[in-house]
């Protein structure tokens, strides 16, 4: 059996909200540039044999699997303090804590100007409540 991994306190989940704003921050800015370079790399390879945009193509592919490393890092770094990424788009992530003697999220959203809210680790987003 696995070993649960850390839990934090509202108190210390809210002091790493600065941190962690950062991280969905960058990742936010990181899917943009992954949407247009992907979307590049696309218009290049439609151009129908041009050797240039080949080329161009290439590098944009590689810039694309560049991208996606760095989000990948990002995504690592949170999930090794053990802080789950459930909606990048929202900005969405959960603090493992504890709840009276059980394990629950701490639900925070870019959004929310500090941790305020929880949900039983079976329920999600929806089911979320004020501490």
């Amino acid at each position: 059996m696995a070993t649960p991994g850390p839990t934090y306190t509202i108190e210390e989940a809210n002091a790493l909200v600065p941190q962690v704003r950062a991280i969905v921050l960058q990742l936010a800015v990181e899917q943009r540039r992954l949407d247009a370079a992907h979307a590049e790399m696309h218009r290049q390879l439609s151009t129908n044999g041009d050797p240039a945009a080949a080329s161009r193509a290439t590098r944009e592919e590689t810039e694309v699997g560049q991208i996606r490393d760095g989000m990948r890092g990002l995504a690592d770094h949170l999930s090794a303090m053990g802080i789950e990424l459930r909606d990048m788009e929202l900005g969405l992530v959960d603090f493992p804590a504890l709840r009276d003697g059980r394990r629950v999220w701490l639900c925070w959203r870019l959004a929310d100007p500090s941790v305020a809210y929880w949900h039983g680790t079976d329920e999600g987003y929806a089911n979320r409540r004020p501490w």
